[in-house]
C-alpha cells in the first residue's frame, strides 16, 4: 500500500474568542492502522439551544473514524463496485456511524446529565424537551465529513455544510462529494435532523488521490470560491512536502486565525492525507497548478472589481441623468415659488399700504371719538345739573303755590267779611266792575 501521512488542525474563531466560548470544531487523523488512513472534521452547531455541540462533534469524529477504520477491514473493493449494492452497504455504514454517536451521547447523558444550569439560555419549549428526555441529540448537533483511504479503494463521506477536496495524481483538484446548494449562508443538515440517514452524501473511488482535505465550514467562507480552495489545498500540498508536517503545522497555526478573520469568524479546522509517492513527482506541477490558481483567482477578482466598477459606472451615471433631470424640475419649482413670491410681496407691498390708510382713517376716527365723547360727557354732565335746577325749581314752584293758595284763601276769606260788612251797611263789594276776574285762584299767577 502506498503510504498517507495524515494530519489536523483546529483553531477557534475570532467569533469564539471575542465572546469567551468554546471551540465547537473537532478533527481528527490517523494513518497508523495498517491497511487504511481516515481523516474526519466536524462543526458543531453552536447556538444556546445546542449547548453541547462541541461534544458532539467531538463524538462524531470517534463514531466516524471507528466505524471507517471497521468498514476498511469488514468491506473489500469488489463488495462496492455494484452501485446498488454499494448503495446498501454504505447506507448501513451511516446507520452504524449514526447508532454509535448516539451510544455515545446516552454514556455522556448518563455521566453528566442536563441541569437547569446549563439551560438558562435556551428556548423554553426545548429546555423542557430536554428536562423530559426527548430530542436530547439536538444538544449535540454537528455536521460532519470522513474520509477513509485504503489499499484499493477510496470513500469520502459528508453531511451538512463545509468542504471535501482531493488533489489527483495529476495534481489536479476535484471536489468528490456533490456540494449541497443548501448549505448557504449559514444554513445547513446536521446529524440531529429528522430522517437524516437521506442527507448523507458520499463519493467511492479506486483511482486513489494524491491528497485529500476536509475543512469545516469556517474555511470555507474565508474564499470566494471553490477554486480558491484548490489553490488552498495545493499550498498545504506544497508546504507539506518543502517542509513536512511540522513546518505545515506552523504554517496552519499563522493562517488559520487570518481565514477565520477573513471569513464568518467561525472555529476552522482542517485535516489531511498526503501520500508522498504521488506527490513527489507532481510536486512542480503542484507548485504552478497553485501560482497558475493564484493568478487566476486575481485575475477572476481583478475582472469581478472591473465588472463592479462598469456596474457602479453605469448606475452612478443612470443617478447622474436622475440627478439632472431633478435638479431641471427643481430649478423649474424654484423659479414658479420666485415668481409666486414676487406676486406676494406685491400683494403685501399693496397690503402694507392699504393699511396705512386704514391706520390714519383709524386715527381720525379715534380722534373724533375723543372729541364726541368729551362732549358726551359735558352734555351728560349739563342734564344732570339741569336735572338738578328742575328738581329745585319745581320744589320752589310747588312751595310758592302753596303761598299763592294760602293767600288766595286768606284773601277771599277777607272779602267775603268785606261784603259782610258792606250788606251791613248798604252797599255791594261787587257792584264794582272789574276788568279782570281774580277770584279764580290761579289767575293772578297765570297773569
Amino acid at each position: 500500500m502506498q503510504r498517507y501521512r495524515a494530519f489536523s488542525y483546529i483553531v477557534r474563531g475570532q467569533k469564539h474568542l471575542k465572546k469567551g466560548s468554546i471551540c465547537q470544531d473537532y478533527a481528527l487523523a490517523t494513518d497508523a492502522a495498517p491497511n487504511c488512513s481516515v481523516i474526519v472534521a466536524a462543526d458543531g452547531h453552536g447556538g444556546d439551544d445546542y449547548f453541547r455541540s462541541d461534544r458532539g462533534a467531538k463524538f462524531i469524529t470517534q463514531a466516524a473514524a471507528a466505524e471507517l477504520m471497521d468498514f476498511a477491514s469488514e468491506i473489500n473493493v469488489l463488495k462496492l463496485r455494484g452501485f446498488s449494492e454499494r448503495q446498501g452497504i454504505l447506507y448501513e455504514l451511516f446507520k452504524r456511524i449514526l447508532k454509535r454517536w448516539k451510544e455515545q451521547i446516552e454514556a455522556d447523558m448518563f455521566d453528566d446529565p442536563f441541569s437547569e444550569s446549563q439551560m438558562e439560555n435556551i428556548e423554553p419549549d426545548v429546555r423542557d424537551e430536554y428536562l423530559e428526555g426527548k430530542s436530547v441529540e439536538r444538544a449535540y448537533c454537528t455536521t460532519l465529513i470522513a474520509i477513509l483511504v485504503t489499499e484499493r479503494y477510496w470513500i469520502a463521506v459528508q453531511l451538512g455544510d463545509g468542504r471535501c477536496i482531493s488533489i489527483r495524481p495529476d495534481g489536479s483538484c476535484e471536489q468528490p462529494v456533490r456540494f449541497d446548494e443548501r448549505c448557504m449562508d449559514n444554513i445547513s443538515k446536521f446529524i440531529c435532523d429528522d430522517n437524516i440517514l437521506k442527507e448523507f452524501r458520499y463519493s467511492f473511488s479506486e483511482q486513489m488521490p494524491a491528497a485529500v482535505f476536509a475543512c469545516t465550514n469556517g474555511v470555507e467562507t474565508a474564499f470566494n470560491g471553490v477554486e480558491s480552495m484548490y489553490a488552498f489545498c495545493q499550498e498545504l500540498t506544497s508546504t507539506y512536502l518543502e517542509k513536512g508536517k511540522d513546518g505545515l503545522n506552523k504554517i496552519m497555526e499563522q493562517t488559520l486565525p487570518i481565514l477565520s478573520k477573513k471569513g464568518n469568524g467561525d472555529d476552522v479546522s482542517v485535516a489531511g492525507l498526503f501520500c508522498i509517492d504521488k506527490l513527489e513527482p507532481i510536486s512542480e506541477v503542484l507548485r504552478l497548478e497553485e501560482k497558475l490558481r493564484k493568478t487566476v483567482v486575481q485575475w477572476e477578482n481583478a475582472g469581478n472589481c472591473f465588472r463592479d466598477h462598469e456596474k457602479e459606472q453605469h448606475e452612478i451615471a443612470i443617478k447622474l441623468d436622475e440627478s439632472r433631470g431633478k435638479v431641471s424640475q427643481l430649478l423649474k419649482q424654484i423659479e414658479i415659488e420666485e415668481n409666486s413670491i414676487e406676486k406676494m410681496i406685491r400683494q403685501i407691498l399693496d397690503l402694507k399700504s392699504r393699511c396705512e390708510e386704514k391706520e390714519k382713517r383709524l386715527d381720525d376716527l379715534k380722534k373724533m371719538f375723543e372729541e364726541e365723547k368729551n362732549t358726551e360727557i359735558e352734555l351728560e354732565n349739563m342734564h344732570k345739573k339741569m336735572t338738578e335746577d328742575e328738581k329745585r325749581l319745581k320744589i320752589e314752584l310747588d312751595e310758592a303755590a302753596n303761598k299763592v293758595e294760602v293767600l288766595m284763601d286768606g284773601t277771599d276769606k277777607a272779602r267775603k267779611t268785606a261784603e259782610k260788612k258792606k250788606k251791613a251797611e248798604g252797599e255791594s263789594l261787587f257792584d264794582i266792575e272789574y276788568e279782570e276776574d281774580f277770584t279764580q285762584p290761579w289767575a293772578f299767577i297765570n297773569r
